[in-house]
């Protein structure tokens, strides 16, 4: 068989196995991470906002993935995050230093909730 043949039998064979099994297609991505957030927490839930949302000044947040499981990082800026069911923002108020626990979850659809939340100095 010369180089050309070899090469391309290589080529299938990975496209081969590249294929869905059985109707489910290999995935290299996980279908959740977390990431911490570190930041200002600058509004409670209410006055207008939904009662799990709150408002967090945050810094870069280098292991931010995009909806396909790459790593592409989250500039520093102030924005809505939502609180997962279990979490509790008891004692928190605005103006503390917050540390974020988000769990970033991709199936059946893409969504962020905060797990965890605690006050930092």
């Amino acid at each position: 068989m010369n180089e050309i043949a070899r090469y391309a039998v290589r080529v299938f064979v990975a496209l081969m196995l590249a294929l869905p099994i059985g109707g489910v297609a290999l995935a290299s991505a996980e279908s959740s991470y977390t990431f911490n957030v570190s930041g200002v927490l600058r509004a409670l839930p209410g006055n207008g906002r939904a009662q799990n949302e709150i408002i967090v000044k945050h810094e870069r947040i280098s292991d931010y993935r995009d909806s396909t499981g790459q790593i592409v990082g989250m500039m520093a800026m102030t924005m809505p995050f939502y609180l997962a069911p279990t979490t509790s923002i008891e004692g928190l108020k605005v103006g503390d230093k917050v540390q974020l626990v988000v769990e970033q979850t991709f199936e059946p659809k893409e969504s962020e909730f905060v797990v965890a939340i605690k006050k930092v100095e």
